[in-house]
């Protein structure tokens, strides 16, 4: 089964993916902690895009397309908008105490950690964030 939805880079497209998401998790009968870190990674990838994709004249085109085969979710958000590789970030400080560290960083440790794998490509003017989570896996 597959899903493929284009989005704007609003605010609203998260409510919009986040149904969209759940509807699908719903009729394949994902269980709910996947279903949850799906949703989550979606979220943190939407809203870097929505919040940083655009370069002040105009706002990225955003699609994603999701699909599973057996008990893999495959997930692709692509974008149009200012190329950034979000693996080459560095990882976060983990270990200062939390007044001490900067803001931000945590949002691509989370989908590193939640999703089995996660791969970047910059391809024909559009980011691909591709991630992947077999449905019951604790990694």
């Amino acid at each position: 089964m597959e899903l493929t939805l284009r989005l704007d880079a609003e605010l609203e497209s998260l409510v919009t993916a986040d149904k969209a998401v759940g509807d699908f998790a719903e009729s394949m009968s994902w269980p709910d902690d996947s279903t949850f870190k799906v949703k989550l990674v979606l979220e943190e990838i939407l809203m870097n895009v929505i919040s940083y994709g655009g370069d002040g004249a105009r706002k990225p085109d955003i699609s994603m397309h999701l699909s599973q085969q057996g008990d893999l979710v495959s997930m692709e958000i692509s974008d149009d908008g200012i190329p950034y590789d979000p693996l080459t970030a560095p990882p976060p400080d983990l270990d200062s105490e939390l007044d001490d560290r900067p803001i931000g960083g945590l949002g691509v440790f989370l989908v590193r950690e939640l999703m089995d794998s996660v791969e970047y490509r910059h391809e024909h003017g559009r980011n691909h964030l591709a991630v992947k989570k077999k449905l019951g896996s604790n990694e």
